[in-house]
């Protein structure tokens, strides 16, 4: 009987501390904010990136820089090598003009980055007003899973993010698109790093299920980086030159953690 006993009040004090443990709804809401806030450069932040792109026709490489702004308008810049494309992100607008030589289009954020297998909203940045009825679906100690649907323009009706607790970034986004039981994309991140006070990723993984690719970006952050303005002004983006390839700046970084 004793022993009966005991056993209850362990598996009572498990419930107890699992019970403690467990985010409510402010909490995430807190957590959600906090993870924009981490995506949300204070200065002009830019990235070097290296891709490898892997589907059915092989393996290839290539390079680009892209420049994330300060502001709630979550605006972002993209210029790729090869092949050579040129984009000024409008997030909260949820269109971007996208370059080819001298022809300038308009297309949706959910369009894709030009065979890369994503698309641009893929690497655009998480913003809490857009989405609706957060659902925790699975916790841990230092992870948590949250379910929620779009509610702005998207190619994808619902996404579930796997927040890190302790650096409130993103670890693991899934994409659905039409149904609930439609994943289409898988995006990983890892390796994070301090860039001033926001924890980056130096490495991004992104897996297009329907089109069998797989691509892989390494990160380089510098803060603080410098760039025309007009490059990031929707008026005057189509006239202006592309960065130089040849003067990419040394990354600014602190306190390396996985």
């Amino acid at each position: 009987m004793l022993r009966l006993l005991l056993a209850l009040l362990g598996l009572l004090a498990l419930l107890v501390v699992d019970r403690a443990s467990a985010t409510d709804g402010n909490s995430l809401r807190l957590l959600m904010l906090s993870a924009q806030d981490m995506n949300t450069p204070q200065t002009l932040l830019r990235a070097d990136v290296a891709i490898e792109v892997e589907g059915p026709q092989g393996k290839r490489t290539t390079d680009a820089i892209a420049l994330f702004a300060p502001g709630k308008d979550a605006r972002w810049y993209w210029q790729s090598r090869e092949p050579a494309l040129r984009a000024l992100v409008l997030g909260s607008d949820r269109k971007v003009l996208e370059q080819h030589g001298a022809t300038t289009d308009t297309v949706p954020i959910g369009a894709p980055l030009d065979a890369l297998g994503i698309a641009y909203e893929d690497l655009s940045r998480f913003v809490v007003d857009d989405f609706k009825t957060w659902q925790i679906t699975d916790e841990s100690a230092d992870k948590i899973l949250v379910g929620m649907f779009s509610i702005v323009e998207s190619a994808y009706v619902y996404r579930a993010y796997t927040f890190d607790k302790e650096k409130t970034v993103p670890t693991k986004i899934q994409f659905y698109a039409k149904t609930l039981s439609n994943l289409v994309k898988l995006r990983l991140d890892s390796d994070h790093i301090l860039v001033g006070k926001k924890w980056m990723p130096t490495a991004i993984q992104i897996q297009n299920y329907p089109d069998n690719v797989i691509t892989r970006f390494t990160l380089r952050w510098t803060q603080n980086a410098t760039a025309p303005p007009e490059l990031l002004a929707p008026a005057s983006f189509p006239a202006t030159s592309p960065l130089p390839w040849d003067l990419a700046p040394k990354a600014t970084a602190t306190a390396a953690s996985k």
